[in-house]
């Protein structure tokens, strides 16, 4: 199944995700840079300011590494959904992938939209593209 993440809130769209890889589909997300997190800048990018930040005072390379790529951050969203047994969480992320743009090998015309994550327009966002920017990610 592949899923166009264009224009569609970012942790509404994990949790559909989730259920459907619990169920054994293997899931392909497009545009993952254009999927939204509803709120203000002002209160989204601390949460994520202060992961990023985040890490051991004495040695800076220990401690949690958090991803500013968005495909990388909405793929961590999907598997904070899932069970968090070892064996059965690496075996049920593998049958996710996702991309930032649209690879040329697939065929967006048969992807699907999830109506119960659509956004519209009545609040403030920002996109997983803007909020990777501010943090500093390249990719």
């Amino acid at each position: 199944m592949i899923i166009n993440a264009e224009g569609l809130i970012a942790g509404r769209l994990a949790s559909k995700v989730a259920k459907k890889i619990i169920e054994n589909e293997t899931i392909t997300i497009v545009n993952a840079q254009k999927a939204i997190m509803v709120g203000t800048k002002t209160s989204i990018m601390p949460k994520f300011q202060q992961r990023v930040d985040a890490a051991v005072k004495s040695n800076p390379h220990f401690g949690p590494k958090y991803d500013r790529i968005p495909s990388k951050m909405l793929r961590r969203m999907v598997k904070g959904m899932l069970p968090k047994r070892k064996k059965t969480a690496e075996r049920l992320i593998k049958q996710l992938t996702v991309y930032n743009l649209n690879p040329k090998n697939l065929d967006l015309t048969t992807s699907e939209i999830i109506k119960e994550a659509k956004f519209n327009d009545k609040h403030d966002y920002m996109s997983l593209k803007e909020i990777a920017e501010a943090l500093g990610g390249t990719w």
